[in-house]
Protein backbone atom coordinates (compact mmCIF):
# COMPACT_ATOMS: atom_id res chain seq x y z
CA UNK A 1 0.00 0.00 0.00
CA UNK A 2 1.44 3.18 -1.26
CA UNK A 3 1.85 5.57 1.77
CA UNK A 4 -0.02 9.13 1.33
CA UNK A 5 1.04 12.57 1.76
CA UNK A 6 0.79 13.55 5.29
CA UNK A 7 -1.29 16.54 4.93
CA UNK A 8 -3.58 14.51 2.72
CA UNK A 9 -3.63 11.85 5.80
CA UNK A 10 -4.61 14.70 8.05
CA UNK A 11 -7.50 15.71 5.70
CA UNK A 12 -8.87 12.54 5.51
CA UNK A 13 -8.91 11.78 9.10
CA UNK A 14 -10.87 15.38 9.66
CA UNK A 15 -13.14 14.46 7.13
CA UNK A 16 -14.16 11.34 8.60
CA UNK A 17 -13.99 13.57 12.16
CA UNK A 18 -16.71 15.93 10.78
CA UNK A 19 -18.81 13.66 9.06
CA UNK A 20 -19.25 11.28 12.53
CA UNK A 21 -20.18 14.44 14.06
CA UNK A 22 -22.65 15.39 11.89
CA UNK A 23 -23.93 11.69 12.23
CA UNK A 24 -24.38 12.05 15.67
CA UNK A 25 -25.63 15.66 15.94
CA UNK A 26 -28.39 13.90 13.54
CA UNK A 27 -29.57 11.11 15.15
CA UNK A 28 -29.88 12.96 18.32
CA UNK A 29 -31.78 16.13 17.22
CA UNK A 30 -33.73 13.58 15.87
CA UNK A 31 -34.69 10.87 19.15
CA UNK A 32 -34.66 14.20 21.17
CA UNK A 33 -36.90 16.14 19.00
CA UNK A 34 -39.10 13.41 16.91
CA UNK A 35 -38.72 15.34 13.76
CA UNK A 36 -36.55 14.90 10.52
CA UNK A 37 -32.87 16.93 10.96
CA UNK A 38 -33.97 17.50 6.95
CA UNK A 39 -33.30 20.24 5.24
CA UNK A 40 -32.38 22.56 8.11
CA UNK A 41 -30.26 20.59 10.10
CA UNK A 42 -28.08 18.46 7.50
CA UNK A 43 -27.43 21.90 5.63
CA UNK A 44 -26.30 23.91 8.48
CA UNK A 45 -24.31 20.47 8.48
CA UNK A 46 -22.81 21.10 4.90
CA UNK A 47 -22.43 24.32 5.61
CA UNK A 48 -19.44 24.12 8.07
CA UNK A 49 -18.74 20.53 6.70
CA UNK A 50 -15.99 22.50 4.96
CA UNK A 51 -14.46 25.12 8.05
CA UNK A 52 -14.40 22.12 10.53
CA UNK A 53 -11.97 20.01 8.26
CA UNK A 54 -9.85 23.00 7.71
CA UNK A 55 -9.73 24.21 11.31
CA UNK A 56 -8.60 20.35 12.25
CA UNK A 57 -6.53 19.71 9.72
CA UNK A 58 -4.57 22.87 10.53
CA UNK A 59 -4.59 22.24 14.29
CA UNK A 60 -3.66 18.66 14.38
CA UNK A 61 -0.15 18.02 14.95
CA UNK A 62 2.90 17.79 12.42
CA UNK A 63 3.70 13.67 11.99
CA UNK A 64 7.36 12.99 11.16
CA UNK A 65 7.56 10.53 8.01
Amino acid sequence: MPKLDPLLEEVLVAAIAVTCLGAVIAILFRLFTGISPWPILILGELAGFGFGIAILTVTSGRRRP
